[in-house]
């Protein structure tokens, strides 16, 4: 036959403070008559909540109010008359408040009682059980909450520090989305001035032809500044990436198939994405 299994025994352990904010502990028969907090087992079909109140009554003759969950904790080796041949206790705590000024009136479990402030119990720490000690430490005292805080301020500088980010990340998409903007009412003009001095007939010494010359390499100087290319098409290969392909020109020459055959409208690239697809004839092969 298998062995039973065996399971751990679940209790609750109560923190009574007063209207003083002084802590309640007893000395315990059951653990070497060193101070604890007032607790005991979860009887079948009870609240946790129940059980508080019904251990604390049973302990203290206390009344309590404002009931709060901890936490819990595991105890898996302890050797005391109270929890007998199963050695393991998870412990379900809670911090409570005793109602008004009421007379404390221990039952055989207990043997004396003090009310204490948290300073005053950890200074005389040696005569509590560490299965009290540990929680205080960790749920009472102001290194604990002054790292509570820490910690909270920590998460708030991170999440300050992702919404300045977010925020720079969000002011860079609009000024790139403001410069496309701007640069697709500015570009059709510099096309322009490009195909007035190509199709311009007259001697390459006019005066005016100088000047709008000047004035085409002062605005590609400027575009280029900003992050403007013009996307280059002469002798390439068609690239459906960069380039809208308008109609195609028949060639008897295979090696021109695909190959650009004549721009119709410059295109741009602005920080290397493209604002302005160039517009061309594409060669096609005639089979």
């Amino acid at each position: 036959m298998s062995e039973e299994k065996k399971y751990p025994k679940v209790v609750v352990g109560v923190f009574i403070f007063n209207d003083k904010n002084e802590l309640f502990l007893m000395a315990h028969r059951y653990w070497q008559n060193k101070f604890t907090i007032p607790g005991g087992h979860v009887e079948i079909g009870e609240k946790f909540e129940e059980t508080v109140k019904r251990e604390v009554k049973e302990e203290t003759d206390l009344d309590i109010e404002d009931i709060e969950f901890l936490g819990f904790r595991n105890l898996p080796d302890l050797k005391t008359k109270f929890t007998g041949p199963v050695n393991h206790l998870v412990s379900f705590l809670y911090k409570v408040r005793a109602k008004g000024d009421q007379k404390v009136i221990l039952n055989e479990e207990g043997s004396s009682f003090k009310w204490q402030t948290v300073e005053e119990w950890l200074k005389q720490k040696e005569e509590v059980t560490d299965s009290t000690i540990e929680p205080i430490t960790k749920y009472f005292t102001k290194n604990e909450l002054e790292e509570d805080y820490k910690n909270l301020y920590k998460r708030a500088l991170a999440d300050y520090q992702n919404l300045l980010k977010q925020t720079a990340k969000e002011k860079m998409e609009f000024a790139v989305y403001a410069n496309e903007q701007m640069l697709r009412e500015i570009l059709p003009v510099y096309d322009h001035l490009k195909m007035a001095i190509e199709h311009h007939n007259g001697e390459s010494t006019d005066e005016w032809l100088k000047g709008v010359k000047h004035v085409v390499k002062q605005f590609k100087d400027v575009l280029e500044k900003i992050g403007v290319e013009e996307i280059k098409v002469k002798d390439k290969k068609f690239d459906h990436n960069l380039m809208d392909a308008l109609s195609n020109e028949e060639t008897e020459d295979k090696d021109l198939d695909g190959q650009v055959a004549k721009e119709i409208k410059a295109g741009y690239k602005l920080n290397g994405k493209v604002i302005e697809a160039a517009k061309v004839i594409v060669y096609k092969f005639k089979n």
